[in-house]
């Protein structure tokens, strides 16, 4: 008997046609389990060395599946099962034949192949046919989706590991996440989102029962983000850099310009970027930004900061009263140019490159980490600051929040001279 649980397809004898039906044999722990499951293979398409059919386009008899996929599920769900099932003690065979019987059923009373094809599921997702709660999920949502998708077909050519709902296991995982950092060299944030995604694409599969595959919820089926240092723009270097004279480069101008407005609404580069006409409306004489955000469909409603509204007078000859706008890409390369020409070149202020000038490390969504961070400085209510970017949870929202130790030094300061004061107050 071998010391560790394993799977083998055999062979039955051959008929006329020279076809033979393929069994799957189960061995674990003095267990031998046998299991057909009424398929078969022409006895020279077969590779006794690999267990599986030489011709990898060879489909199963109702012409759904690859076989070779079959069997790598069939082989998957065996070994998930008795994991699965040893923290309570040995399997009993007839559990995971039972389980085996599932499977085969399942493929057998699908009408939908996408009951069984994890890419079609994801297909699904990218054209925006699966929603949240009826909410219609953002572009960027889409595009996620798009690029995991991708992602793993890429990683199924190069490594031949099977995509298929029995096969999102920790094998899977750790396969997966080796290939994401090493062969591609992905950050350990992108790789987080990718297991994030393929989690919600389990998910769904799950719901619709398409599978009864939970492995993915696993405490060990997740990849850990690594906080990501960002810079923030004081109120002082907003004002400084709004003043300065760009008059000879207007491209340049009308990127600062953005950015400055960005800044002072706290709004995504993909809304403010947009705004329309129909967005700024006037209450009590006042002014105002009203906007269904397009990443959270959340609708936020911002006051118009004087600065604001002094860009809505220069550019009054535009309909949205913006400067014209641009791709994030061109923003975030003309961006640097512009906080360069403005002087901009403190060093130290990313924790984790100190040698990067203040202008190296800007970008749209500088604009509105400033917002956030800039108005909690100032001690305004965190609740409150949420309904304005539109933050579900205190938590989303403190990531934007960058603040640096003399930031938080002088903080401390201000609150030790206040309850000083107070307190000699009350001995006067």
């Amino acid at each position: 008997m071998p010391r560790h649980p394993e799977v083998h397809f055999r062979l039955k004898a051959k008929n006329k046609k020279g076809d033979c039906a393929i069994y799957l044999q189960f061995i674990y722990n003095r267990n031998r389990l046998f299991f057909s499951f009424g398929q078969s293979v022409n006895f020279d398409d077969w590779n006794f060395n690999k267990e599986r059919i030489k011709k990898k386009d060879k489909t199963t008899l109702e012409g759904k599946f690859f076989l070779n996929d079959l069997l790598e599920r069939l082989q998957n769900l065996c070994l998930t099962s008795y994991h699965e099932s040893m923290k309570d003690g040995i399997p009993n065979p007839a559990y995971i034949k039972t389980r085996l019987k599932n499977l085969i059923n399942q493929n057998r009373t699908e009408a939908d192949p996408e009951k069984s094809d994890f890419f079609l599921l994801a297909d699904r997702f990218i054209r925006g046919e699966i929603k949240n709660r009826g909410k219609d999920k953002s572009i960027s949502s889409l595009q996620n989706y798009h690029a995991v998708t991708k992602h793993l077909k890429n990683f199924q050519k190069a490594t031949k590991y099977s995509i298929t709902f029995e096969n999102i296991n920790l094998d899977f995982f750790y396969k997966y996440t080796t290939y994401l950092k090493d062969t591609l060299g992905l950050s350990p944030n992108t790789i987080a989102k990718d297991i994030s995604i393929i989690k919600v694409f389990m998910g769904e599969a799950v719901d619709l029962r398409y599978t009864t595959n939970n492995e993915f919820r696993h405490k060990k089926f997740s990849y850990s983000e690594i906080e990501t240092d960002a810079v923030y723009v004081t109120e002082k270097e907003l004002e400084i850099l709004y003043k300065f004279d760009f008059s000879k480069t207007k491209r340049l101008e009308n990127v600062r310009d953005l950015f400055v407005f960005g800044a002072w609404v706290g709004l995504r580069f993909s809304d403010f970027s947009n705004i329309m006409p129909e967005n700024i409306i006037e209450i009590d004489s006042e002014y105002f930004i009203k906007i269904v955000t397009q990443k959270t469909k959340e609708l936020v409603i911002i006051p118009c900061h004087p600065i604001v509204l002094d860009i809505f007078e220069k550019y009054k000859h535009n309909p949205n009263k913006l400067p014209n706008t641009i791709s994030n890409q061109k923003f975030n390369d003309y961006i640097k140019d512009v906080f360069k020409a403005a002087g901009f070149n403190e060093k130290g202020r990313l924790a984790n490159d100190i040698n990067l000038e203040l202008w190296q490390c800007v970008s749209s969504h500088t604009a509105r980490r400033s917002f956030a961070t800039n108005y909690y400085l100032q001690g305004f209510p965190v609740i409150d600051l949420m309904k304005i970017t539109g933050h579900k949870t205190e938590k989303a929202f403190m990531k934007y929040i960058r603040i640096s130790k003399l930031d938080a030094a002088k903080r401390l300061s201000s609150h030790m001279k206040k309850m000083w004061s107070e307190k000699m107050l009350r001995v006067a």
